[in-house]
């Protein structure tokens, strides 16, 4: 899979601009805030359906702009065209080969793995993170698995308003059955699919990370659900009976508290090195080494999935690796997938994968 062409109109400080995108290593060098990291997050809109920075898609419309358009061609076993059409006074339009569809239609026509600075905040930061790593990771592969985070996502809010509700009329309990068997049934296939699909991912992160830290250390990644003990090797019917317990359990508390208590939204992943938890006793190296490989590992998955590696985004994000990290991240990525690289400068770059990349400069929204 590749990205053979890329249009912008009006979409954050690119007025106009078409380019096309080498199959393998692609720098674009510019000095901060000139527009190397929209470019990345315009790529990432046509694999996602959405920003990964923005909270609105209004922002991604140039200042003075009433509407903007970011398109590609994409490359896989034939070529389509994307384009995500954003106005001020319109809703989004997605589209596939000039047609309208769904966001839900949409994802997967391209994936893309991105790397930034914020990822390594991976290992240490919020739990969310994590779910919303694996949740990027698995919609882009799984189309049902897509539909399902979406309606077991709306369950959680209707259910959250139903509970707020019966601290005032508890009548509003009548209900609550019929939510709970939604709740139940969707998260149980939600918690079921991020932990198959963890232990694929760990299989590929363990022989990467035992490459980069030279057979030292040996990473694992452990899904740890709501409920507290480990989900792998627990059948369907099992996962829902714990569900149903947890719910008798909690019920009081998510009624005084008006909001929902169990489930997959609550879930977290765990990265340990020789049995090590890494959020807590890791060094920052070693926190970075596990994050690097995961997101490696990510590329694997998604090519055992699909047939073919993902588009890789890296921002900006040799600048925080250290050299070692810098050749081991290109090095494997060299020949496998096209990447895509913004830096300030060349310099890290070894001059053998230089010599044979596609260079382009960045300069106030305009690229030479």
């Amino acid at each position: 899979m590749r990205l053979e062409q890329l249009t912008l109109q009006d979409f954050r400080n690119y007025e106009q601009v078409s380019l096309g995108l080498d199959p393998g290593l692609n720098i674009f060098v510019g000095d901060n805030a000139q527009g190397k990291t929209n470019l990345l997050e315009a790529i990432y809109v046509l694999a996602l359906s959405k920003s990964y920075r923005a909270l609105r898609d209004a922002d991604l419309i140039r200042q003075g702009a009433s509407s903007a358009v970011a398109s590609a061609r994409v490359r896989k076993l034939a070529s389509l065209d994307l384009s995500c059409v954003l106005s001020l006074t319109e809703k989004k339009r997605l589209l596939v080969n000039g047609k309208a569809t769904t966001a839900n239609n949409f994802v997967g026509n391209l994936n893309a793995v991105l790397f930034s600075p914020d990822s390594l905040q991976l290992v240490k930061g919020p739990p969310g993170e994590r779910r919303r790593f694996l949740d990027i990771q698995i919609c882009q592969i799984d189309p049902v698995y897509r539909q399902t985070l979406l309606e077991y996502q709306r369950v959680v809010r209707q259910r959250n308003s139903l509970l707020k509700t019966a601290q005032e009329s508890r009548a509003q309990l009548q209900l609550l059955p019929a939510w709970d068997r939604q709740l139940v049934n969707l998260g149980t296939r939600v918690t079921a699919r991020r932990q198959a699909v963890v232990e694929k991912l760990q299989m590929y992160a363990r022989e990467i990370h035992r490459e980069i830290s030279g057979e030292r250390e040996d990473l694992q990644l452990v899904y740890e659900p709501f409920f507290g003990q480990a989900a792998s090797g627990l059948s369907g019917e099992e996962l829902k009976a714990i569900f149903r317990e947890q719910l008798q359990q909690l019920r009081a508390e998510e009624i005084r508290r008006g909001l929902t208590l169990i489930g997959p939204q609550r879930d977290d992943l765990l990265f340990l090195v020789n049995g090590m938890d890494l959020k807590k006793f890791g060094s920052q190296g070693q926190q970075r080494s596990a994050v690097l490989a995961c997101i490696l590992a990510q590329l694997e998955l998604m090519q055992a999935e699909t047939g073919e590696y993902p588009v890789v985004l890296l921002d900006d994000v040799l600048s925080e690796l250290d050299q070692g990290r810098q050749l081991q991240l290109l090095t494997l990525l060299d020949a496998k997938a096209q990447t895509i690289v913004t830096t300030t400068s060349l310099s890290a770059f070894p001059q053998e994968l230089a010599a044979r990349a596609a260079i382009y400069n960045i300069r106030q929204g305009r690229i030479a």
